[in-house]
């Protein structure tokens, strides 16, 4: 499963900017002008704490980012907030509480119809399944992000996803199964121009063809007289 693990190619998470119309009244615009402030600072605090591996304080700041952009409504910051507390969990090896929030995270992206991190979502809690060694509830989430990705055209996203579920597919002794989304993936990365993915890929289909093939006659030992 390790293997399976660092195979994955990691999506990275950002933050995209806050937008929150500032009211009339002078004192709420005030007010809210602090709160902003405050929203950017911790953000940035945040940010560096998790780059830092300081997981535990950077859940606690995580939380105090979502209870001031749940006063604001903006959705879309709340669950990518989500999806770094569970970046920390991860951290931790707390698999389970990741789960959680990631949980959290998915149906707000859907609310909000951003497609991307919906799939970037998918894609995670299928690698932290992994991490808890559940590889069957893994295929049920990578196997949701694979259309999307396509739907949105992002053939890395798409070649990245299909090994992944090839090594899945490896893991739990359905060959076959492996074969079938290795071959898709590989002439994706070939149309990119990706010579080590297409590297990568070849070599796990060498892997599977090489177990799958019947001893050689040569390599049979002798009957014993």
């Amino acid at each position: 499963m390790k293997r399976i693990i660092s195979s994955v190619l990691v999506l990275g998470v950002c933050l995209t900017p806050l937008t929150v119309p500032v009211m009339v009244q002078p004192s709420w615009a005030q007010s809210q002008n602090l709160q902003l402030e405050k929203l950017k600072q911790l953000i940035e605090q945040a940010k560096q704490q998790t780059q830092q591996g300081q997981a535990r304080q950077a859940i606690e700041t995580w939380q105090q980012v979502i209870a001031i952009v749940r006063q604001f409504k903006e959705r879309k910051i709340e669950a990518i907030a989500l999806n770094y507390i569970a970046l920390n969990y991860s951290a931790l090896s707390q698999l389970q509480e990741a789960l959680k929030y990631l949980k959290q995270a998915l149906p707000i992206f859907r609310e909000v119809g951003d497609s991307g991190w919906e799939a970037t979502t998918l894609g995670t809690i299928g690698l932290t399944y992994l991490g808890i060694s559940q590889p069957q509830e893994a295929l049920k989430y990578y196997n949701q992000a694979l259309p999307i990705w396509r739907e949105l055209g992002a053939r890395a996203r798409e070649a990245a996803t299909l090994n992944t579920i090839g090594l899945v597919y490896d893991s739990i002794s359905q060959p076959q199964e492996a074969l079938k989304y290795y071959n898709q993936a590989l002439p994706i990365w070939r149309e990119l121009g990706d010579r080590a993915r297409e590297a990568a890929t070849l070599r796990y289909i060498d892997e599977v063809n090489n177990r799958s093939q019947p001893p050689s006659r040569t390599n049979i030992p002798p009957i014993p007289q």
